[in-house]
């Protein structure tokens, strides 16, 4: 070969042999870090995705295939938590940071969530110092937040818990996206996923750990209620791959008026209620799930004397109501206490309303009619699942209801939960609608009173000439109708007029739901309302406003 000839030396650049040379490099590094004893700086995720090798779809396992931490925080999503992707050396910290928490909670008491946020804050800087490792200042901001969701808060959980827009809140296994459920926009992906089934169920017990329940593979199935008043629902192998749901409820209700505003119901339907509720009579509202059931009955309560003695009696507590004299009982399936066994409880109890809760079984169906049939309350209500009032009484008639009981029941409220569909501009939506009120006759027997979807049925003209209602409001041989006369001390003409007074107090009212109850209670009872929220005295400490 001489000297004129020419070597041609193809260099083909690969991303995974450049990566493979900067993970030795990085080696070599550190060993020379360590003898030198020099601060080493914490890598993090790499940002461009072309040095991150996916192991799977979701890249669950980030650049190193780790699952330190349990979960992850995800590129891709419908619904973007603002987190950072950490790297395995920030997981390791955070782990470390852990180890020393428990340790020192062992022997230092902490009270409250601010106090285990500077220790955690405080623990990891000191990790970081005896590791040699040096943060970066956007590390030292984000770190101690992550390190507190993991360790002393629900790990992603508690950024979806904090988003009062979020409905519902879903984990549907290891490795498999969160899904959020969003007013007006319906579900979403959420860019997060818990890795493995243990750290579904160690997030699961931190948020039960407040009533002191617990899932284990001995008992894989756990209902709560979050200390913000959602509801959560969990269950572990072998019923699931490890799943949970948690249903979320504002922490002010919704107002009557703001049903009405949101189309849930006609604001006359919801001056007929408020009669009703005022009465001497039980009502029972069904739907399907999600329906509003709960929604409707915290609201229609604003239709009840703020003075009077309520007794609330549930197996998972969900009923928000504003009166400060209210009672709570809490069915414990661990320690074998029953609704039926709370509902005689409150026969010695004496309360003005009794509320049930949800009927979902044969035992609580009689729960319920236990107290219908002793009459111990002024009204009895319950929820129950049922989408047409036929349908309600075939179901507490599969639960053992004998059918001469069923005319105990005064009123059933029908309330659903449907896909909307525009067909020019090709979109779905979710609405809620109360489809029907219903009276039972002496025989058990239904009667309609209002039919939410006859949407063109005409108004009925009343007695006196006044028009109630764009759908129709049927009141004219109405028994329940009658002994609302009879109660108020009205004839079936005053009645009328007294709906129609009610309409324009509740559009007068306004959607807030503060100041709708305290209209409510000044314009119907003339009682000034008494907020049941928890009061401090001079010293800061808390003055309760209800029984519990």
């Amino acid at each position: 070969m001489n000297s004129s000839t020419k070597i041609e030396l193809k260099l083909d650049f690969n991303w995974a042999t450049f990566y493979l040379f900067l993970e030795l490099h990085k080696i070599y590094l550190n060993c020379y870090l360590e003898e030198t004893n020099s601060p080493i700086a914490l890598n993090r995720e790499f940002s461009d995705p072309r040095y991150q090798p996916l192991k799977n779809p979701l890249d669950t396992r980030g650049s190193g295939g780790y699952f330190l931490l349990g979960w992850r925080i995800l590129r891709d999503g419908d619904y973007r938590l603002d987190l950072p992707i950490l790297s395995q050396d920030e997981e390791e910290l955070i782990v470390a940071t852990e180890e020393r928490f428990r340790e020192r909670a062992r022997t230092s008491g902490i009270a409250t969530r601010k106090q285990g946020e500077e220790m955690i804050r405080s623990l990891l800087n000191e990790c970081a110092e005896a590791l040699g490792i040096y943060l970066e200042q956007d590390q030292r901001a984000y770190l101690p937040k992550m390190a507190l969701m993991h360790i002393y808060g629900f790990a992603f959980i508690d950024q979806l818990i904090s988003d009062e827009t979020i409905e519902e809140i879903s984990i549907i296994g290891p490795m498999k996206k969160a899904y959020v459920y969003i007013r007006e926009k319906g579900w979403q992906a959420v860019n997060a996923c818990f890795c493995d089934e243990k750290a579904i169920s160690d997030a699961t017990n931190r948020m039960a750990r407040h009533i002191g329940r617990h899932i284990t593979l001995q008992n894989p199935r756990l209902d709560a209620m979050l200390p913000d008043g959602s509801r959560l629902h969990a269950s572990l192998s072998p019923i699931s791959a490890g799943e949970i749901t948690i249903r979320r409820f504002r922490s002010k209700p919704f107002s009557p008026r703001e049903l009405a505003d949101n189309g849930t119901i006609d604001i006359e339907a919801l001056a007929l209620l408020s009669i009703i509720m005022q009465c001497d009579c039980s009502v029972v509202i069904g739907g399907n799930t999600s329906s509003g059931k709960t929604t409707t009955m915290n609201a229609l309560f604003s239709f009840v004397p703020a003075d009077e003695r309520i007794l609330i009696a549930e197996e998972t507590p969900e009923i928000n109501i504003p009166h400060p004299h209210q009672v709570r009982l809490v069915a414990n399936r661990d320690m074998g206490i029953t609704l039926k066994d709370l509902v005689y409880d409150s026969l010695r109890m004496r309360p003005d309303r009794m509320i049930v809760g949800e009927v979902r079984s044969r035992e609580e169906a009689e729960a319920l009619f236990e107290v219908l049939l002793a009459g111990q309350a002024r009204g009895s209500y319950a929820t129950l699942h049922a989408q047409s009032v036929d349908e309600g009484i075939r179901r507490l008639i599969s639960f053992g209801i004998a059918e001469q009981d069923l005319a105990s029941l005064d009123c059933l409220v029908i309330q659903r939960r449907m896909l909307s569909y525009d067909p020019v501009r090709r979109s779905k939506h979710e609405i809620r609608r109360v489809v029907a009120i219903a009276e039972l006759d002496g025989k058990g027997m239904p009667r309609i009173l209002y039919d939410g979807k006859m949407k063109d049925a005409g108004r009925m003209k009343a007695v006196g000439g006044s028009k109630l209602g764009g759908k129709r409001l049927d009141l004219d041989k109405s028994a329940l109708f009658q002994k609302a006369g009879e109660s108020f001390g009205m004839t079936h003409k005053e009645l009328i007029q007294e709906l129609t007074g009610r309409t324009k107090m509740m559009k007068r009212a306004g959607p807030d739901f503060e100041n709708f109850f305290k209209t409510v209670q000044s314009e119907l009872f003339g009682l000034k309302s008494k907020s049941n929220e928890t009061k401090t005295d001079s010293n800061g400490k808390a003055v309760p406003g209800a029984e519990t």
